[in-house]
């Protein structure tokens, strides 16, 4: 597989909140960072074990905090360097715990070595994320 190929299969897994079927693809090392990263979240997360404890809490279809995750409008794009892969997407859950309707466009920067993804570089409006969070905090308690 290209990269284009592995990444394409990383968001395949996403879309359907396969964790495994993502940390298939990922290598034992990888750096995944979100630079706009909300306060409290990390910027950077470093190493398969971890990436897949933080990919479970957000997305997985067990424990994470969206049901009916979606990604649409995938775009994958090629660069100059054969190992550098450009994607563009939008995507779009359910928060479970309040039922806010969540949707986020992302740019993803992702670099794959030896037919794995070893950086992922994640920019999305942290605006979108913060008021899906938010709306966990204020869910009325039941009486």
């Amino acid at each position: 597989m290209n990269g284009k190929e592995i990444v394409g299969r990383f968001l395949e897994a996403e879309a359907k909140q396969d964790v495994q079927g993502m940390a298939d693809v990922v290598a034992e090392d990888i750096v995944f960072e979100m630079p706009f990263a909300l306060p409290g979240l990390p910027d950077r997360v470093e190493g398969k074990g971890t990436l897949v404890q933080f990919l479970d809490r957000f997305l997985g279809k067990e424990h994470g905090m969206f049901t009916g995750w979606d990604l649409r409008n995938i775009r994958i794009y090629p660069s100059g360097d054969p190992d550098l892969i450009f994607a563009e997407l939008d995507g779009q859950g359910v928060v479970v715990k309040s039922g806010y309707q969540y949707r986020q466009k992302y740019i993803i920067l992702a670099r794959v070595s030896d037919g794995r993804i070893s950086h992922w570089r994640e920019y999305l409006n942290p605006v979108p994320l913060q008021e899906a969070i938010a709306s966990m905090q204020t869910v009325p308690a039941s009486v």
